[in-house]
């Protein structure tokens, strides 16, 4: 038997509700983008230690990157700048941060960008 966080738990008793009551289960900390060369997205997400976040863009993509920073004093504390369409990076430690996709090359804009983390943010 698995042992599951309490916030994991809770996630997972209103996910069956909602699926009992007929309702569609859909992952709400995904997030889905159209960003142009040059622009920008950014979230607010609490990370666990060592919680990985990536994104990925369609066939029109072949780089985008990944800025991590600490939502408490505006720190960069990780990136993926990689020329790359998968960008990956990971939380260093529990807490607060800032989640920044920047699209570098799109060749058809706007480009469709897709981020999450292994928890959602």
């Amino acid at each position: 038997m698995a042992i599951l966080p309490v916030k994991s738990l809770a996630a997972l008793a209103l996910g069956t509700l909602a699926v009992a009551g007929g309702a569609t289960l859909v992952q709400a900390q995904s997030r889905t983008d159209w960003l142009s060369t040059g622009q920008s997205a950014s979230y607010n997400g609490y990370l666990y230690a060592g919680e990985a976040v990536y994104a990925t863009c369609d066939g029109d993509c072949t780089d985008i990157d990944i800025l991590l920073f600490d939502a408490n004093n505006g720190s960069l504390v990780a990136s993926d700048t990689l020329a790359d369409a998968q960008p990956v990076v990971s939380a260093p430690y529990e807490g607060s941060f800032v989640i920044e996709v920047v699209m570098a090359s799109c060749s058809v804009e706007p480009c469709a960008v897709w981020t999450d983390s292994d928890h959602g943010f």
